[in-house]
C-alpha cells in the first residue's frame, strides 16, 4: 500500500554516509513505517543508490528546476537541491505531506519530530527559526561614530546579494529560517509561492542560500501561513553544544527543562561531517564532561 507522507533528502557520493545515518535513524525510530523515504540524487554512485533502492527508497535525479547560468554553477551540481526542494510535489507526486531533511542531520527524538507533521497538516509551512536562548549571538554590526556601518546577518547578506539591499535591510533582523528541515502539506498555494520566490532568489545566479531567501520571503513578505517550531526541533550544534541525557540515551537542549532534541544538525561542522570518529566534549545532565560523537550511532 502506497504511503501518503514522504520524507525527502539529498546527497552526492561524498554525503552518502551522512544520508545513510539519517535514513537509519528514521528507520530505527519507526517513522518509516508511516513515511516513504526519498532522495534527490546529486551524484551518488550506482552502489550507493543500490543500497537505498534495496531499502525501498525512491530516488530521483535532481535537476535545475530554475534556470541558472552555467558560469555560476561551476560544477557544483550538489547545489541543485537549493532550488529543487521547492519542487518536491513535482518530483514525488500525490503525497499529502512533504518533509524535507538535509542529509547532515539525524533523528534523535521522534516525539519532538512529529511536531513537523502536526504543523504541516494544519495547513502551515512548518519550520524552525535560527533563534534561541542558547544561540547567544545572532548578528554582527560594525559601528562608526555610534552609527551602524555594516550589518552582518544571514538574511541581510543573502537577500541583499540575491535580490536587493532594500529588501535585505527590511528583513535584516528577522530570524533566519533554517531550510535544512521543513514540512508542507499538499497546499498548492504554499508550494507555488515557494517556487515563485525560489525563481526570484536564483535570478542573479547566487545559488547558495537561495532556499533560505525563498522561505523568508514566502513567510515574511507574502505572509504564507506558518508554524514556527522551537529550536530543539532542529538543533544547530554549531551555535551551541547540546547536553546528553545518559538515562534516556539522547541529546537534549543545554538549558532547563533540557527538552529532547528532535534533529541533530551538523551544518557548519565540516570536520565532524567528514569524520565520524571525531569526539566532542559533551556535558551530561549530571554535570560530567564526556567524549562523544555528534554523529548517529548506528
Amino acid at each position: 500500500m502506497k504511503k501518503d507522507k514522504i520524507i525527502v533528502s539529498s546527497a552526492d557520493s561524498k554525503y552518502f554516509f551522512l544520508l545513510k545515518e539519517l535514513f537509519l535513524s528514521l528507520e530505527k525510530s519507526g517513522v518509516l513505517s508511516e513515511y516513504q523515504f526519498a532522495i534527490l540524487d546529486t551524484g551518488l554512485t550506482e552502489d550507493q543508490k543500490k543500497y537505498f533502492l534495496d531499502n525501498f527508497a525512491i530516488i530521483k535525479e535532481a535537476i535545475w528546476n530554475t534556470p541558472v547560468p552555467k558560469y555560476k554553477i561551476l560544477g557544483r551540481e550538489n547545489l541543485k537541491t537549493q532550488v529543487a526542494r521547492a519542487y518536491l510535489p513535482d518530483y514525488f507526486k500525490n503525497y499529502k505531506l512533504y518533509i524535507w531533511l538535509d542529509a547532515d542531520m539525524w533523528l534523535n527524538d521522534v516525539k519532538s519530530f512529529y511536531l513537523y507533521e502536526k504543523g504541516a497538516l494544519n495547513n502551515k509551512l512548518t519550520i524552525v527559526p535560527q533563534s534561541d536562548r542558547a544561540y547567544i549571538k545572532n548578528a554582527n554590526v560594525e559601528w562608526l561614530f555610534g552609527f551602524p556601518k555594516n550589518i552582518k546577518t544571514i538574511n541581510y547578506k543573502n537577500i541583499s546579494k540575491s535580490i536587493s539591499k532594500s529588501l535585505g535591510r527590511k528583513y535584516a533582523f528577522h530570524s533566519t529560517l533554517n531550510a535544512g528541515a521543513f514540512a508542507i502539506n499538499n497546499n498548492d498555494k504554499i508550494w507555488e509561492c515557494f517556487k515563485k520566490n525560489i525563481k526570484l532568489a536564483a535570478k542573479k545566479g547566487r545559488i547558495f542560500g537561495t532556499d533560505q531567501v525563498a522561505l523568508a520571503l514566502t513567510i515574511y513578505e507574502d505572509d504564507a501561513p506558518s508554524e514556527f517550531l522551537p529550536a530543539y526541533c532542529n538543533w544547530m550544534c554549531e551555535f551551541n553544544m547540546p547536553k546528553f541525557d545518559n538515562d534516556k540515551h539522547q541529546f537534549v537542549e543545554p538549558y532547563i527543562p533540557n527538552h529532547p532534541i528532535a534533529l541533530i544538525h551538523l551544518a557548519g561542522l565540516d570536520d565532524i561531517r567528514q569524520d565520524k570518529n571525531i569526539l566532542s566534549d559533551v556535558e551530561t545532565l549530571d554535570n560530567l564532561i564526556i567524549k562523544k560523537s555528534l554523529r548517529y550511532n548506528v
